[in-house]
């Protein structure tokens, strides 16, 4: 083992928690590679159920600079990699590759976790010719054939909006999470590495017939709570965790164009503590199964709606593991449908889902509910219990007598929307439709 170049060394205290610091060093001229391994004290999951112990999340900044947004933003890997090598031509995903530039870098340090006795860490940097170390092959070539799957109604699209690959803490390629997505049947995929967007040249590299559409995208993970940007292609700042910065970055991202959803704003999720924080289109409801605290969200989703945020309702499975044998994430549970007539594009399929053209189901053969101000129509959820709700609460609920079942209803609040449940697990949920008064057309596309 080749002895480092530079070591950097120090400790973070408890009252350090979730505040990131930089940490400098210089490189030298004619280093073609750099290779950075860390450790510290009382290592453990980042997993937020775990306490008594540190987590030390880790990134990368070159000579470019740390502002915002930078072109000196070189990635973040948590605390997934304890080690990663970066060169002109290659880096470790999620890592981005391109030259090692003289002049003084910073080492990213994030103390998720501190232990009440601290945490020590040593940062070891290597520099050489070139990483000189295995590389994983990267699949490219997409092998994967479609189901049959239960119609819909027309102009309909299946789909999942959050899923990790190598790009971040996932254990698969972007070509094995399309192969996947295309084995389940899904039309469209969002994808939505954390804190980087180099898993997205990843997916372009795929190839294969009949792909799922990708919807490029980052999961902007905070010490406060997590936010997806779909249409995006920048990194977004992280690296402090208040109400104020928050509303600034998904503000930005917004006005940059991309679609702005708040993630899995339930106990463990993590949570989302930026309650204050405006500047999102969406909130992401329904993470994984149902019962995994779910039933929150959707509270903290209708408490927006009721006080009169055209707020869109959104689902994502957020699968990390194909590879592990048991428990396997699956792709589609929950399923994210969205109306888009006949043209199928990313841009077409992200102006949808901005406007809640969209209803959540189970998974990709889960019951279907499609609502408008008339009528409601539910199919494959046949002795399931429908409820409509309102600003009011709960407006009506009726068991669903048949197969393919429509009844009419009357949009006398400012919205009604339906859910569709058996006991206590959902099946769908749609999002509201709104009386046509309320509210102007000008609000609907704007992030609150």
């Amino acid at each position: 083992m080749t002895r480092p170049d530079l070591v950097l060394r120090g400790t973070f205290k408890p009252e350090d928690e979730r505040r990131y610091t930089h940490v400098p060093f210089q490189v030298p001229s004619g280093v073609g590679a750099l290779h950075v391994a860390y450790d510290y004290s009382e290592r453990i999951h980042s997993d937020p159920r775990l306490r008594n112990g540190n987590t030390l999340d880790i990134g990368l900044f070159d000579v470019r600079g740390i502002a915002p947004s930078s072109a000196g933003f070189r990635g973040w890997s948590g605390s997934h990699k304890l080690e990663f090598s970066l060169s002109k031509a290659w880096a470790t995903p999620p890592y981005i590759p391109g030259a090692i530039l003289p002049g003084t870098w910073h080492v990213l340090l994030g103390p998720y976790k501190v232990s009440q006795r601290g945490c020590e860490y040593e940062v070891s940097i290597t520099f050489l010719d070139d990483p000189g170390r295995a590389r994983e092959v990267e699949p490219l070539e997409v092998l994967a054939s479609r189901p049959t799957l239960q119609s819909s109604e027309e102009g309909w699209l299946r789909g999942d909006l959050h899923c990790h690959t190598v790009y971040s803490d996932g254990d698969s390629w972007p070509a094995e999470m399309l192969a996947e997505a295309m084995r389940w049947g899904l039309d469209f995929l969002g994808v939505t590495d954390h804190n980087q967007t180099q898993h997205q040249p990843a997916y372009a590299r795929c190839t294969g017939t009949d792909l799922p559409i990708v919807l490029p995208g980052i999961e902007v993970t905070t010490y406060g709570g997590h936010w997806n940007a779909w249409g995006t292609d920048t990194w977004w700042d992280f690296r402090e965790p208040t109400d104020e910065a928050t509303a600034r970055a998904m503000q930005s991202a917004a006005a940059g164009g991309a679609l702005v959803s708040v993630n899995h704003p339930k106990p463990f999720g993590p949570p989302w503590e930026y309650l204050n924080a405006v500047g999102f289109h969406a909130v992401e409801v329904w993470n994984g199964g149902w019962r995994e605290h779910n039933d929150v969200a959707l509270a903290w989703w209708d408490s927006l709606l009721r006080a009169g945020r055209h707020v869109v309702a959104l689902g994502g499975s957020d699968t990390h593991h194909l590879k592990r044998a048991e428990p396997a994430d699956k792709l589609g549970r929950p399923t994210t449908w969205v109306h888009v007539g006949k043209r199928r594009t990313p841009e077409v399929v992200l102006a949808a889902l901005r406007l809640g053209h969209v209803f959540i189901s189970r998974d990709v053969n889960g019951p279907q509910v499609y609502l408008s101000r008339d009528n409601v129509r539910v199919l494959d959820g046949q002795g399931a219990t429908l409820t409509l709700v309102s600003p009011r609460g709960i407006e009506s609920t009726v068991t669903v007598p048949t197969e393919g079942w429509t009844t009419r209803i009357n949009v006398s609040e400012r919205y009604v929307r339906a859910q569709l449940a058996e006991g206590d697990e959902m099946l769908a949920i749609t999002n509201p439709v709104w009386s046509p008064a309320w509210p102007p057309a000008a609000v609907r596309s704007t992030p609150r």
